[in-house]
Parts: structure tokens; sequence; C-alpha cells
């Protein structure tokens, strides 16, 4: 009898550790969830913005900056965002994407705070025609989030490495300030548009997320002590 509980035990202790784990996973699985912080939709005008690597001739000969604020401080840790082909109308071979933060300096783009070059097309996916431009959507994730704080006016840019021709344009979009910035060979101006792109960030589970994760675990692990116990 003895040796029987002491079994009994034995068995509920490990189950009492892989309940933990599991209750670890599961609240790791919920904090890595993607929250969507900032968003600016496609407003399916089929209108497009140069922004643009030519690396086969004529470098970074255009790009597109959209600014953004957000109400409170986050950090980002994923990016999509709406392109278009134009030029002719026809899909490019994208090779890579780079996406930055800057900082404004005096309403337009000043210091670059971060970048990230994504090899590849970026998840690229037709999204359908406007205006007679074939519409994609693209999204990436951030290796290294990054960190904005609330209330701070930030610039986001992003633009593939693409030989001309064809031409690439972040797509215009809904929701923001109607303002941008673009640099066109080396001279910048403002823009009247919004641009397509939503910034994402870490989730945190909701107080009551916890208190049913750790009910849920307390209730199984007196079922199992009463069960060990007989």
């Amino acid at each position: 009898m003895t040796k029987n509980s002491t079994i009994g035990v034995y068995c509920v202790k490990k189950t009492i550790s892989v309940l933990g784990l599991v209750f670890l996973m599961a609240l790791a699985a919920a904090s890595a969830q993607a929250a969507v912080v900032y968003s600016q939709p496609f407003d399916g005008t089929g209108n497009a913005y140069g922004s643009q690597n030519d690396a086969a001739g004529f470098g970074l000969f255009a790009q597109v900056f959209d600014d953004f604020t957000l109400g409170a401080s986050a950090s980002i840790n994923q990016v999509s965002w709406t392109g278009e082909y134009f030029n002719p109308p026809s899909q490019g071979a994208i090779s890579a994407f780079t996406v930055g933060f800057y900082a404004d300096n005096g309403g337009q783009p000043g210091l670059l705070l971060d970048t990230a070059n994504f090899v590849g097309t970026a998840n690229e996916t037709l999204l359908g025609t406007a205006g007679g431009f074939p519409v994609y959507t693209y999204d990436v994730a951030l290796g290294t989030p990054f960190a904005a704080t609330g209330g701070t006016k930030y610039w986001f840019s992003v633009y593939p490495d693409l030989a001309f021709p064809p031409q690439w344009g972040i797509s215009a979009g809904s929701g923001g300030n109607g303002s941008s910035w673009q640099v066109f060979f080396g001279s910048g101006g403002p823009l009247a548009a919004d641009m397509a792109f939503t910034l994402s960030a870490a989730s945190i589970p909701e107080p009551s997320t916890f208190g049913l994760l750790g009910l849920g675990l307390a209730g199984m692990v007196a079922f199992l002590r009463r069960k060990a116990s007989r």
C-alpha cells in the first residue's frame, strides 16, 4: 500500500511538471500572437508611388516614406504592405525587399533608426487588379522588433531590389493623414496620399487569460491528487 502510494505521488509530481510545461507553452504561444497596432488599408484605386532599387542600373532612384504615430508604445515585429507593378504593368523578378523606420525631422523623414533586408519576394501574393495594374500583398516578420514609442511620429519605408523595367510602387492606402513623402532621383517632396501598410506587434494575454490557464492547471492538479490518494 505504501509502495503504491509512493508511485501515485510520483506520478502526480511528474504530471504536474508536464502540466507546468504545457502551461508555459500555452502562455508563450499566446504572447507570440501578433496584434495590429497601426493600419492604412489598400484603397483599391490602383494608384501607386514608385519606390525601387534598380540593382541593374539606376540604383535607389525612388523611395517612398509614410508617417505613422502609435497610440501606445509597442515592439513592432511584423510588417505587411500592398504594391503594384507598372511601366509596364507586369510582374517583375524581385530579389529582396528593404524595410526601414525613420525619425521625424520637422514633418519629413529624418534619421534612419532601423532597417532590415529580406531576401526573396516577401511572400508576394496576387490580390487582383486595380486600374489595370496587378496588385500584390507582402508581409515579413522582423528578426529584431522595432521599439516604437507611443505618441511619437515615425516614418515607414519599403522598396524592392528590382531591375527596371518594370517599376514597382507601394499602393495608395486610407486612414492616415493624407500625407507622405517621396524621393525621386535625389529630389524629395511631399505627396498628398497615404500608403497601404500595416504594422503588428506581439500581444500580451489579457489578465483573464492568465486566470483561466491558472484555474485549469490547479483543477487538474487537484483531480490527480484525489486519484492518487485512492
